[in-house]
């Protein structure tokens, strides 16, 4: 009684202010303390200290505490600055400067910092700490690039300083004279080119490197260097150090592709070549270098030298000389030469007068010895890492030049002989990507398909590509493909689905070639009936999608075949659908059936529509209306593949609705406890059932439109808010994990609808404006909000989707084991044995979430996670998985069914409640998403047998 009277006087004199205007939404955030200098043990006043044995450690700790923010870092700035006039340790103002420039964030600090780094470089005799100078100057003149003449001076400390006789002085300088030189031509700027230019020949090689650097520098800041530097460059390709050599090829190439046509003067001689063929032959001549790095790095960069002619790109291919690579003159050219040089035989020297013709090739050649033959070097060279730059390059040359591609095919077909697995499966992928400018002979398929033999899954299963995407010359060759293919099969059983996609597809590409091979693939005569093949035999079935996939194409194939051939093919469609095309049979064929069209994708819109005109009827008819549709859309996804994964999508949508539908129309839902023991049951089952369907609904779909993205979020959030209703009414504990994650997928719901300018339905906006007036959302003042909210605004109806083909779903499908295996995996008790799963997913989201998961008869779960390197891309967001699943336990007294299935684990993607409230059996169900059904295994753990 008195707490009632207390809260009427209260009510008296309480005060009501209306506020003018609509009170913008509110903005929950999640705050996260950044990573800031009170996290590690750095004490500022240590820099005030003047012994250097104190600073360094301090400037250590210092180095550990960036990045620094607010006062502290201005804070630092004027203690390093005010350390630069002590005259401490040359090691401690090294490390000063190496801070000042990490330290430094504003323009005004850092010409500030600037003017303190020119006057310790013009006062100090340290070379340590002149090139330090030299490089914190550089960084800070990147904070004030608009300030001219602070970069002015800059360089000009830096063209001071190169007279200096120390290495790192030069190195430093010559690094700021690349990052600072004016794009516009000014004095400084032929300064700066000008002592670039005498620092090509230094005596040091650390030296000489740095200033090609540069070069590289100014080239990519779009300044063009004169003509004389690709001199210098290409005389620094025989330079003794390795470094120096490598920098220089890198300019070589760049200068090259800059300006292709620009036209050099031969040595002796009076022809021109153009700089994109020289540049060429130079790096070509680098495939020979003594360095393995060095080639390495010239075997990649021809990869890049697109331009370059085809006389030049063929000749990298022989190591002879081409007789094209020199100009020979007439004997009437030669002889008015003599004449007008007045020079004729002495008799003095043997065969002075002998015929240009038979001088040496290297004195009269346009490329070097060196360029000839350059990728057959690359492609025997000892190294792999050579090997494969070489391989890489032929790709990148190939694709556009249909009569290289051809020349290199042999050397490329050799490569399936390389010691090394990985130069011989990019051998295979560099012939795919390829393969569209060469037909194959018998000879080099002969080659070729002897790596089916080998036992890397890899090599096979890029072989299996390639034979697909190439052209065979002949019927010997189809022949010689089909055997080999079915010796592979036979070898290894695990690569039945590669096969078959290889023969679907040389099938396709070779219907003339395979219509003459048909008696004899499928063992038809004219007279004679054979017998009837089975369809259990997998060579057969080989041999049939091959017929059939060229059949399609070619429809004289059809007459050929027996009356069980058909009966095979209709058999083949409905168990393979992708890898049997439709074919056009007759009247007298197998198929004499009415071919009905069907409209899926408009059935797909109407039971959509008749979902939106739910919103005046009674709950019972919803129920009803919401149970067919879900029904039909089932049945759509099984009729039309195309269409499953909209229709799925749908069907799930439509299966929340009718979840939530069914709770709201419960008799004292919010009070569970005046419900009886089964209907208390009931009620948590379809909450959780609601809860795991809206979170599948969330993640297993992929590409939805922004409008279908929306309405997924608005379901999950609804859920939510019904979840945190449904706990605050029903339970006695807390509920604030279950408001917090309301609150942030509120949040997160509002910003997606800003971002993608979506109107938001009444019953979020009702919750956007009653949250902003929330100061504290407590558990129960929420629930208290949202409860009428949830009443009297019902769940919107899915929009029709706007392109239903779009859609895609998370699924996966295991291939080995099979499901009706009877093979018993035996172990000793305590033990692991490995059972091989094989199974193909397709478009996941994130490839790290995938797990396997191992359901134990004892109800226990395992989730694993598989190795990246077990999954292998197949095809357009569709994934293999290939690998070896680990199952123990102790003493069985039978084999028992352990169930291996793929899931998702998203338990860090999503805020999930805390497992207290969840009303249902704990289990890793509401945070994983199951792809396939399981497939059950028999494991018998036998007790360990006791030796003598």
């Amino acid at each position: 009684m008195a707490a009632l009277l207390k809260k009427r006087a209260l009510a008296e004199y309480c005060q009501t202010v209306v506020e003018e205007g609509p009170r913008p939404a509110k903005r929950l955030q999640l705050v996260r303390r950044a990573r800031g200098v009170d996290q590690v043990d750095f004490n500022i006043t240590a820099l005030d200290s003047n012994r250097a044995e104190e600073l360094l450690p301090a400037l250590v700790s210092l180095y550990h505490a960036l990045p620094l923010t607010g006062k502290i870092q201005t804070e630092v700035f004027r203690k390093l600055t005010g350390l630069l006039h002590q005259d401490t340790d040359t090691v401690v103002v090294m490390k000063v400067l190496a801070l000042l420039s990490a330290v430094t964030s504003t323009p005004a600090e850092a010409q500030i910092a600037v003017e303190e780094v020119l006057s310790i470089a013009n006062s100090s005799k340290s070379h340590k700490v002149i090139a330090q100078a030299n490089h914190t100057a550089l960084v800070l003149a990147q904070l004030c690039s608009s300030d001219a003449k602070l970069q002015e001076r800059i360089i000009q400390l830096a063209l001071t300083k190169l007279n200096n006789n120390n290495y790192l002085v030069k190195v430093r300088c010559l690094q700021t004279l690349g990052g600072l030189c004016p794009v516009e031509a000014t004095k400084t700027r032929a300064s700066i080119m000008k002592a670039l230019m005498d620092h090509t020949d230094a005596h040091d090689n650390r030296v000489r490197t740095a200033t090609f650097t540069a070069f590289l520098s100014l080239h990519e800041r779009g300044i063009k260097l004169a003509p004389e530097v690709y001199t210098s460059v290409c005389d620094a390709l025989s330079d003794e150090h390795q470094s120096v050599r490598e920098s220089a090829l890198i300019l070589v190439k760049v200068i090259a592709v800059s300006d292709p046509e620009r036209l050099i003067p031969i040595p002796n001689s009076d022809h021109h070549i153009r700089l994109s063929d020289h540049a060429f032959s130079q790096i070509c001549n680098a495939c020979n270098d003594i360095s393995v790095l060095v080639r390495t790095s010239a075997a990649s960069l021809l990869g890049d030298m697109t331009q370059v002619s085809d006389r030049f790109l063929q000749q990298t291919l022989d190591k002879k000389l081409m007789s094209n690579m020199r100009r020979k003159r007439s004997a009437h050219e030669r002889a008015r030469e003599m004449v007008s040089q007045g020079e004729w035989s002495s008799g003095k020297t043997w065969a002075d007068d002998a015929p240009k013709e038979h001088l040496d090739a290297d004195a009269v050649s346009l490329i070097t010895n060196g360029a000839c033959g350059a990728f057959v070097h690359g492609l025997e060279d000892e190294f792999l890492e050579v090997r494969n730059a070489s391989l890489d390059s032929i790709s990148a040359l190939a694709l556009n030049n249909s009569v290289f591609a051809n020349q290199c095919l042999d050397f490329l077909v050799d490569m399936f002989n390389d010691e090394i697995e990985e130069v011989r499966l990019k051998a295979i992928k560099v012939m795919q990507q390829i393969s569209c400018h060469f037909t194959l002979r018998a000879d080099q398929l002969e080659e070729i398909l002897q790596a089916l033999k080998d036992f890397a899954l890899d090599i096979r299963e890029n072989l299996h590509t390639l034979l697909s995407s190439c052209r065979l010359s002949t019927t010997s060759c189809v022949t010689m493909c089909v055997t080999s293919l079915l010796d592979n099969l036979r070898r290894y059983p695990q690569d039945r689905r590669s096969i078959h996609r290889c023969l679907r597809s040389l099938g396709s590409n070779h219907p003339e070639l395979v219509l003459a091979l048909v008696p004899q693939l499928l063992l038809t005569h004219p007279y004679f009936d054979g017998v009837e093949p089975s369809v259990q035999d997998g060579e057969y079935i080989c041999k049939l999608i091959l017929v059939l996939n060229a059949a399609a194409h070619c429809p004289t194939i059809l007459p050929l075949l027996e009356q069980h051939k058909l009966r095979h093919y209709a058999y083949l469609r409905d168990t393979m659908p992708l890898l049997v095309p439709t074919l056009k049979l007759g009247e007298e064929g197998l198929s004499k059936k009415k071919v009905v069209s069907t409209n899926t994708a408009h059935f797909l819109t109407e039971s959509l529509e008749k979902l939106s005109t739910l919103e005046r009827a009674s709950t019972q008819m919803k129920l009803t209306i919401y149970r067919t549709v879900h029904s039909d859309l089932i049945k759509l996804a099984d009729i039309d593949p195309n269409l499953s994964p909209a229709a799925n999508f749908a069907a799930q949508y439509t299966h929340c609705m009718l979840l939530f539908c069914k709770i709201l129309s419960t008799r004292n839902w919010l009070t569970p406890s005046s419900l009886s023991a089964q209907q208390s049951g009931a009620l948590k089952m379809t909450v959780d059932q609601l809860l795991r369907d809206t979170f599948r609904l969330k993640h297993a779909f992929t590409n939805l439109s922004p409008t279908e993205e929306a309405s997924v979020r608005n379901l999950r959030v609804r859920t939510l808010a019904l979840q945190l209703v449904y706990v605050v009414h029903g339970s006695t504990g807390s509920a604030l994990s279950l408001c917090d994650n309301f609150l942030e997928h509120t949040e997160a719901l509002h910003k997606y609808l800003t971002q993608e300018k979506l109107s938001a339905d009444s019953f979020l906006e009702a919750v956007f404006e009653e949250l902003s007036q929330i100061e504290e959302p407590r558990p129960g003042a929420v629930a208290r909000i949202l409860k009428p909210l949830l009443i009297s605004h019902a769940a919107p109806a899915l929009k029709p989707i706007t392109n239903p083909a779009q859609i895609r779903m998370c699924s996966a499908e295991i291939l080995e084991p099979q499901a009706d295996s009877e093979v018993i995996y035996k172990l000793s008790a305590g033990l692991v044995v490995g059972v091989a799963l094989d199974c193909e997913v397709s478009h996941i989201p994130d490839l790290s979430t995938l797990r396997v998961r191992v359901s134990y008869p004892d109800h226990s779960t395992h989730l694993i996670v598989p190795n990246s390197n077990d999954l292998r891309e197949v095809g357009d967001g569709m994934y293999r998985l290939l690998t070896t699943v680990l199952l123990s336990a102790q003493v069985w007294s039978e084999a028992c069914q352990v169930g291996l299935s793929l899931v998702l684990d998203l338990s860090d993607q999503e805020v999930l409640a805390t497992r207290r409230h969840s009303t249902s059996k704990v289990d890793d169900s509401t945070t994983t998403i199951q792809l396939c059904p399981p497939v059950k295994v028999l494991v018998w753990p036998k007790p360990i047998k006791k030796g003598i």
